[in-house]
């Protein structure tokens, strides 16, 4: 009898140890391969380590769009993560579907200081004044080219051009034929994909859609663009049919590895790009501002994506959460998280770490994109669309680009034509989501 009263003592003296000190599991859905699946797994672990309360559960979900069908089918159930990181353009569908609690309730209860943080980033997921995620993986869009060839051109290669005029000018130096007439090297590209017009039109201080860009918490109702579109695929066209430019379609990689392999002399890229740019290219790369009409830098709206806190969970899996989030904007974290996957620092601290400093010695092409969101002007232009159908719509715009690039029709008659399936799109989304 001893025995068993001895090990029942024993037993329960275990489970409440246990009960006493299980972790808060915290289940984060993510949508980062390769090596930045790599760098966020570290950060997790490093997190893990650094507290024995929470334990971070990250569980990988493909695509954003996959995740965000992944996340339609789950939200309201047990079955939905504590965080999960979107793309930029799911921000209007987050926001209103009833299945986040905002950032911004942790920052006022946690008395959170924010100011450390890029307001730029920042800026893009508020609405209404109000912060509803934290700006995780942040890029925007910078131009890119060799400077090698700027030599051979006799350009300056530390002076890139900032106006279209000077763009196309360039263009036509850096544009080099082989004996039979052949092109071996186009002076300019772009990706066939909507988010550079995106950043272009913001560079000219043009909305993208009415009611401020959805700012204000209005659902748009049709775009904004109609009269500066046309002044952008006009320039466009100009370096294409004078055969001063060409295009290497809408995947990523095939621009970038005809820069590399010196096929083309300049291009738009994304800044998170930019590293692995760097080491793949056999010659000096320069970075420069995104161009508009005057040269007079505007800003370029944030590209990537964030980490929202669901309210599927109940509030002390929130609030672990949102402890996780805190982590992640710290200076150090940020300043490892910076140098391992290109994207910008949240922290604006973490530029004067020892290790930053350092990285920023060995690839100053980055001095360029952090200047860059350092220079744009607050406004909605800069902070870009909240559109429920972005995706839709951004579709649309690479078909305006690649009809503009094979020139099937005027300019005119594109921009009209992306103007009026855009806002069918818009409305058809409104009339179903009243």
């Amino acid at each position: 009898m001893k025995f068993f009263k001895t090990s029942f003592i024993f037993l329960l003296t275990i489970i409440l140890s246990t009960s006493t000190f299980a972790k808060e599991k915290v289940i984060f859905w993510y949508s980062l391969s390769g090596q930045l699946q790599k760098s966020l797994i570290n950060m997790v672990d490093s997190y893990n380590a650094s507290q024995d309360k929470i334990e971070i559960e990250a569980i990988f979900q493909g695509s954003y769009e996959e995740s965000i069908a992944k996340f339609k089918a789950v939200s309201g159930t047990k079955e939905a993560p504590a965080i999960v990181q979107m793309n930029d353009i799911s921000t209007a569908f987050m926001y209103k579907s009833g299945a986040i609690t905002p950032i911004e309730k942790f920052i006022k209860e946690d008395n959170f200081n924010i100011d450390n943080l890029e307001d730029v980033l920042l800026n893009y997921y508020r609405i209404n004044g109000d912060l509803y995620s934290m700006p995780f993986n942040s890029s925007s869009a910078i131009l890119v080219y060799n400077k090698e060839a700027f030599k051979k051109a006799g350009l300056n290669p530390e002076n890139p051009p900032k106006n279209y005029s000077d763009i196309l000018k360039y263009s036509e130096k850096l544009t080099l034929k082989d004996d039979k007439g052949i092109t071996k090297q186009f002076g300019f590209s772009m990706i066939m994909y909507g988010w550079f017009i995106e950043q272009l039109l913001a560079n000219e201080n043009n909305l993208y859609v009415n009611e401020n860009n959805g700012r204000d918490g209005k659902s748009p109702t049709k775009v904004a663009y109609e009269n500066e579109l046309p002044n952008i695929l006009s320039w466009l066209r100009d370096i294409y049919s004078n055969g001063y430019g060409t295009s290497y379609g809408r995947e990523w990689s095939s621009t970038r590895t005809a820069f590399s392999s010196g096929k083309v002399a300049m291009y738009l890229d994304s800044s998170a790009g930019l590293r692995g740019v760097i080491n793949n290219a056999k010659f000096e790369v320069g970075t420069g501002f995104i161009p508009n009409k005057s040269g007079e830098f505007n800003g370029s709206i944030i590209g990537g994506a964030s980490l929202w806190i669901t309210n599927s969970v109940n509030e002390t899996n929130q609030k672990a959460a949102w402890d996780f989030i805190k982590y992640t904007t710290s200076k150090d974290v940020q300043s490892t998280w910076a140098i391992n996957t290109g994207y910008y620092p949240v922290n604006k601290l973490s530029y004067n770490t020892k290790e930053m400093i350092d990285n920023m010695n060995k690839f100053p092409q980055f001095k360029t994109a952090i200047e860059e969101i350092q220079a744009t002007k607050e406004n909605s232009q800069t902070q870009g669309a909240i559109l429920g159908v972005f995706p839709e719509v951004r579709e649309k715009m690479v078909q305006a680009m690649e009809n503009n690039y094979e020139e099937k029709g005027s300019v005119e008659n594109i921009t009209k034509r992306v103007a009026k399936e855009s806002n069918r799109i818009i409305k058809r989304f409104n009339r179903i989501n009243k």
